[in-house]
């Protein structure tokens, strides 16, 4: 019997993202790094994963989106093209914040899990958690913190995965030396199939999201918006 709660999931909130279709397991996904914008691939990725699974859009329960925070022109097109399965569907949408499928690269670990983006001028986009009862209790939530205001959140050994690592690393070994415990490579970057899994969790327990009133997790203004605010 074909899984009845199929999740499209989409990941757009960095360099390396992709698609991935989640139910009881990750059925498939699709890793997407590439110069092109997610605008001229991320449809065409789904189409095609769809099409390789044998399923299309009726068979799917609901559409997931990584809302943030990260990249602002990606999460501008995850958020644009999810809202339109939506809307083109009927689909129920729901949104998941890209820090938190980020740490479930690291959920085994019974450490405190920092996922870390860069955000440059000399910030982070960081949040903190801990497994606990079969999932991740929230410690710190999104934040936009210099390096030196995470320190104070860091008790014991921490899990630090992401890009933000690979800019501050030298800062953070001298800081907190043997208590900095980093991961592969290839966990650096939050999955889609991570996104897919915690937006399933929340259909099954009937949480969805007003596709109306669901926006990116941008954590600061935009450099347009910045440059509007500026004086002449």
């Amino acid at each position: 019997m074909r899984d009845s709660k199929l999740v499209l999931a989409l990941e757009t909130a960095s360099p390396c993202g992709g698609v991935a279709v989640v139910g009881e397991e990750v059925l498939g996904e699709i890793t997407l790094s590439s110069r092109e914008t997610y605008s001229r691939r991320l449809l065409t990725a789904c189409h095609h994963l769809l099409t390789q699974l044998g399923l299309k859009l009726v068979d799917l329960a609901a559409v997931a989106v990584s809302i943030g925070p990260g990249s602002f022109t990606g999460l501008r097109i995850g958020l644009a093209t999810a809202k339109g399965l939506h809307f083109a569907t009927g689909l129920p949408l729901i949104g998941v914040e890209t820090l938190k499928a980020l740490a479930l690269n690291a959920y085994p670990t019974p450490h405190l899990i920092c996922p870390a983006l860069d955000a440059r001028r000399n910030q982070l986009y960081v949040a903190l958690y801990q497994r606990e009862n079969g999932g991740l209790k929230e410690i710190l939530p999104p934040s936009l913190l210099a390096p030196e205001k995470l320190l104070p959140w860091l008790k014991g050994p921490t899990v630090f995965l992401g890009d933000g690592l690979k800019a501050f690393e030298a800062f953070f070994r001298e800081k907190l030396g043997e208590n900095l415990v980093t991961l592969p490579p290839h966990l650096a970057h939050p999955r889609a199939a991570a996104v897919g899994i915690l937006a399933r969790e929340r259909l099954l327990a009937g949480e969805l999201d007003d596709p109306l009133r669901l926006l990116p997790l941008y954590l600061r203004p935009s450099e347009a918006e910045l440059k509007r605010g500026s004086p002449a």
